[in-house]
């Protein structure tokens, strides 16, 4: 039997089981042979995953010759997706090692017939057994584990890593993650991983690579490394190609990574290794740096490029997931590996590469027009790029950088650098530049080409015009038109009609005051000299769109009740009109959310905050801010199911789109808010540490003093309330800092100031009924409320109206005699805690005042009082107020 057995076996090449010898020039890598001892002596499996070029060979078998435990090296190739030829290799490889170090132990493994494949079940049991007598731990090192194929964990390999004894150390090296489950052993045992960061080149390596292959001492090594990415076959690669320029000196540092000769072995190391489909979406999804899935699906052409860029991340292949934005996951490629894969497309098939770029652009075209640009001159579609220019150029002059749209109009070819729009651009860049002579010479060649615009781009070219006077040095339109005690404003023509392009421009202009997330007061201004001009001129769409984003302007300035009209005439208009464009509604429902929020009113705002987050776009305020509301609305009704949601949401939108610094703090304050919404006041004091007193965006700062102050930071609350002084024309940031301050006083001892600053909070409150301050303070309003009752104020109706909010469904009013009383009894009592007569108290609740007084000997008669302060004390130590 043992005859048979061995008839059909064929020793196999030696080479497959000795490392690789040192190529000439090889570098030397200590601090990786390190870590993969550290690696090995602590885990019983250790995975070395990289992508073809990162040197794991040559690495690899340097740590084999220079270990100090005996080492049997395995080198796959295509043909052992063979389970008999694999099972060969391995105990060939445990024997060689096992016999270089004679040990007693030693003698079962040595005994074994390498040509036992043939009844798999026995073999491997009998290998496992072999191996349980060793005395001295074995180290089995595999090499290109990703060329046995999917049925790697079916096969000898998978058994010896789920079941092997520990005198045997495996370690696994491949491009890309292996069939073998490694989630137990990442979250059981351990494993050991070294992957592509690690593996590549350090700035010092790249340096003394350099010096080894000939290069000056001081070389650039840093520049190399940058656009490499510390690749060390790209490194390799470019010192090569820089010793053989004969026109470059040896000091010349690599510029970019474009120049480096890598395409042709991209395409066969790498390409040409994997399967076709995988293979033909790496190249289309290279067409970009960074890509999200829908991107993905949209360049790969069918439904399934999102589950093949999960396969890309999966098995390491030169692309990381990342966080874009903030919004939907985000990947980047290996910039360089990127820019062969496209050498490469546009070497094989052109015409496909460039249609890839014009798909490219329109994903970015608002998402990121810096990008969108680049990407249709890539696809040589010039006027795409006109046009994502033409509609975004107003957020770079605002957001100060003029520099980077300016670079973007002059790398525009012939004829579209001379667009007029493209012209009248670079004009305003030259103007706020202070070169008023080239701003002049450009707008006059702009006039002179009006000719080759279209009907729709010349009102807007007309529409853009107007906004040259709003414009003043610095890019800032800190001087918009404000309307006069007449009504009209400083942008009306003679006649009081304004055309209808300078309406638009002015529309578009507070559109870009929003989309950089700036204060509301601005933006209300240029649309309230906007809207309603009253001629043939004026759009219907204009009109509604000026009335929505004004409901939004209006509620970011503090103007509530002005949000809630403009909302309601936007919504209003558009189900006059029959008008299908919801997504531009996202401003009026948000703005009416907003005004919900202030007014106490949760469950309505918690529904516009939604259909505003639903419609809205993720580089609009509509989206991000309609998601922090959300939070903050989740927050204060304490629903964890439904915060959940809303935190989930908040995450899709952080750093998306183009905003001011203000949304980072007010993102980090909302994830604060959360926190302490939670229970968890300590972390939400962690999460806003750096913010430190302030500083940022009005609301943001308003939300933090009011959180430092509940966490105990008196003196750093104080500091931020105090850096807000100059930003309080909005009444609820008025409120809410002002409460803070009284509350801050208060617990300083300091009642005159905590009295003055109450009833100031009060002063703002009361007109545009700004409850959702006091409600969040409520427990400890509920006292100074009365004391300030006593201590007299202007406001006794609101006051007294705050105290019977007070009393409804309080988790303080638990007390049996809270029962004893009808409901209109308990609003009475309310009432009752303020300095106001039955009468004042009839007209609040808008009864007569014999029914006041009926209540009130009804309340004296259950309480057992006498008068009303009795009546009072009784209701107080009962637990009822």
């Amino acid at each position: 039997m043992r005859e048979t057995q061995n008839a059909g076996w064929v020793p196999g090449p030696q080479f497959k089981i000795r490392p690789p010898v040192r190529g000439l020039g090889a570098l030397e890598r200590p601090r990786l042979e390190n870590a993969l001892s550290a690696a090995a002596d602590s885990h019983r499996l250790t995975l070395v995953a990289a992508p073809a070029g990162y040197g794991k060979s040559t690495f690899l078998g340097d740590w084999v010759r220079n270990c100090d435990l005996p080492c049997a090296w395995l080198s796959l190739d295509r043909f052992d997706t063979e389970p008999e030829r694999l099972f060969h290799g391995v105990v060939s490889a445990i024997q060689a090692a096992a016999n270089k170090l004679p040990l007693p132990g030693n003698d079962s493994l040595l005994a074994l017939d390498q040509g036992l494949a043939h009844g798999r079940t026995a073999s491997y049991d009998l290998l496992l057994g072999a191996l349980e007598h060793l005395t001295e731990p074995i180290v089995l090192v595999i090499d290109d584990v990703h060329l046995a194929g999917p049925g790697l964990a079916d096969g000898i390999v998978g058994v010896l890593a789920a079941s092997a004894p520990p005198p045997l150390r495996l370690v696994l090296s491949g491009r890309g993650h292996p069939s073998i489950q490694l989630e137990r052993f990442r979250y059981g045992e351990g494993l050991g991983e070294l992957g592509a960061a690690e593996l590549a080149f350090t700035r010092e390596e790249v340096a003394q690579f350099a010096y080894s292959l000939g290069q000056d001492p001081a070389f650039d090594a840093g520049s190399l490394w940058k656009a490499t990415a510390g690749w060390p076959v790209a490194v390799h690669a470019s010192l090569v190609s820089l010793a053989q320029s004969r026109n470059a000196p040896p000091t010349t540092p690599i510029a970019t990574p474009a120049h480096i000769p890598l395409a042709d072995y991209v395409a066969e190391e790498i390409l040409d290794q994997l399967d076709p489909s995988l293979a033909e979406f790496i190249l289309r999804a290279t067409t970009c740096d960074w890509l999200g899935r829908r991107l993905a699906v949209e360049l790969y052409g069918r439904p399934n490029g999102s589950v093949l860029l999960e396969e890309c991340l999966r098995n390491g292949l030169f692309i990381e997931e990342h966080d874009y934005r903030g919004g939907e996951s985000m990947y980047r490629w290996h910039s360089l590996f990127a820019e062969q894969c496209r050498r490469i497309q546009e070497r094989r098939d052109p015409l496909l590469a460039e249609r890839l770029h014009r798909v490219a652009a329109r994903y970015y075209q608002d998402a990121d027009v810096v990008e969108g640009v680049a990407q249709t001159l890539k696809g040589r579609a010039p006027r795409q790029a006109v046009m994502s220019l033409g509609a975004h150029w107003l957020e770079f002059v605002l957001g100060n950088d003029a520099q980077t749209l300016e670079r973007l109009c002059r790398d525009l070819p012939t004829p579209w650098g001379e667009d007029p729009e493209i012209l009248m651009i670079r004009s305003v860049c030259r103007s706020l530049a202070g070169d008023n002579a080239a701003a002049d010479e450009l707008i006059r060649r702009a006039l002179s080409r009006t000719f080759v615009l279209d009907a729709t781009r010349r009102r807007t070219f007309d529409g853009y015009r107007t906004l040259f006077d709003l414009l003043p040095a610095g890019g800032r339109a800190d001087h918009p038109a404000t309307p006069g005690d007449d009504g009209r404003t400083t942008a009306d023509l003679p006649g009081g009609r304004r055309s209808a392009p300078r309406s638009t421009g002015l529309f578009l202009l507070a559109q870009a005051e929003f989309r950089l997330h700036r204060s509301g007061e601005l933006a209300t201004a240029l649309l309230q000299a906007t809207g309603d001009i009253g001629n043939a001129e004026q759009l219907d769409a204009l009109d509604i769109c000026a009335h929505a984003d004004l409901a939004l302007a209006f509620a970011a300035a503090g103007g509530l009740a002005g949000a809630d009209e403009h909302a309601t005439q936007a919504l209003g208009r558009v189900e006059a009109l029959g008008w299908g464009s919801q997504e531009r509604l996202a401003p009026a429902w948000l703005g009416r959310g907003i005004a919900r929020y202030w007014n106490d009113e949760l469950k309505a705002a918690r529904t516009c905050l939604a259909k505003a987050q639903r419609l809205g776009s993720e580089f609009f305020p509509s989206g991000p801010l309609s998601a922090i509301y959300r939070v903050l609305v989740d927050c204060a009704t304490g629903d964890l199911a439904r915060l959940a949601d809303s935190s989930a949401a908040l995450e899709e939108f952080h750093g998306r789109g183009k905003y001011a610094v203000s949304w980072n703090a007010l993102y980090t304050v909302a994830v604060a808010k959360v926190a302490e919404a939670k229970g968890d006041l300590e972390g939400a004091l962690g999460i806003i540490q750096p913010l430190g007193a302030g500083g940022h965006g009005a609301l943001a700062d308003t939300l933090l003093a009011e959180l430092l102050r509940r966490g105990g930071e008196a003196t750093t609350a104080q500091r931020c309330a105090e850096l807000l002084t100059d930003r309080r024309r909005n009444p609820y940031i008025d409120t809410c800092l002002s409460l803070t301050e009284a509350l801050l006083a208060h617990g300083a001892g300091d009642t005159a100031a905590a009295h003055e600053r109450l009833e100031h909070a009060v002063e703002r409150a009361e007109p545009a009924s700004i409850l959702r301050p006091f409600a969040e303070r409520r427990d400890e309003l509920a006292d100074l409320l009365v004391q300030h009752a006593v201590w007299g104020t202007a406001h006794e109706s609101f006051i007294a109206a705050l105290m019977a909010r007070d009393t409804h469904g309080g988790p303080r009013l638990r007390a049996q005699s809270y029962w004893n009383l009808t409901e209109r009894e308990r609003e009475v009592l309310a009432y009752m805690r303020s300095i106001m007569t039955a009468a004042e108290i009839a007209d609040a609740l808008f009864i007569s005042v014999n029914t006041v007084k009926t209540h009130e000997r009804s309340i004296y008669r259950k309480l057992g009082a006498g008068s009303r302060r009795d009546a009072l004390k009784t209701a107080a130590r009962r637990g009822i107020v």
